[in-house]
C-alpha cells in the first residue's frame, strides 16, 4: 500500500517527541509527556499541534538546542503549523508547504519529514535534523 493510501484522511496521536542535542543528550523539548495530534486530510493538507502538558514549566536554558526554532518551541510550550502536503513515495517523505505557523520563521518554508510506517505507528523525523524524532499512533 502506498504512503498516500496509508496517510490521507488519517489522524495520529503523539506518543513521543525527542531530539538529541549537540552533546548527544536526549532532550524532550515539550516534556516527556507532550501531547499532540497530526491530521492529514483527504485533500492533501496537513495540520500538526504539539504542546507541553505543563505549559508553565520552566525549560532548562542551559540545554544546547540545535536550532533557534527548537528553543522557541520549548519556550512557548506549543508548536503548530499547517499547509498543503505532498508525499514522495520513492524518498519516503512528506513535505508541508507551511502557510500558517506559531513560529513566524516556519511560514513560507517547506518542512520535509522522513516517514516510516509500522502498522498503526508513524515515525517522522526532520530530514535536515534527523535527531528530531516523533512517534505517532493512529487514532
Amino acid at each position: 500500500m502506498s504512503l498516500e493510501e496509508q496517510l490521507k484522511g488519517t489522524t495520529w496521536k503523539l506518543e513521543s517527541y525527542q531530539l538529541e542535542d549537540k552533546n548527544g543528550e536526549i532532550l524532550y523539548p515539550l516534556g516527556e509527556d507532550a501531547e499532540g495530534y497530526i491530521y492529514l486530510t483527504p485533500d492533501s493538507r496537513l495540520s500538526v499541534h504539539i504542546m507541553a502538558k505543563d505549559r508553565n514549566a520552566e525549560i532548562d536554558k542551559g540545554k544546547l538546542f540545535n536550532t533557534e526554532a527548537e528553543r522557541e518551541m520549548a519556550e512557548r510550550g506549543y508548536h503548530a503549523y499547517t499547509g498543503p502536503v505532498t508525499l514522495d513515495e520513492e524518498a519516503q517523505t512528506l513535505t508541508t508547504e507551511v502557510e500558517l505557523s506559531l513560529l513566524p520563521s516556519y511560514v513560507g518554508t517547506k518542512q520535509t519529514r522522513s516517514v516510516r510506517l509500522e502498522g498503526d505507528t508513524l515515525y517522522l523525523s526532520n530530514v535536515q535534523h534527523p535527531e528530531r524524532q516523533l512517534v505517532w499512533k493512529k487514532v
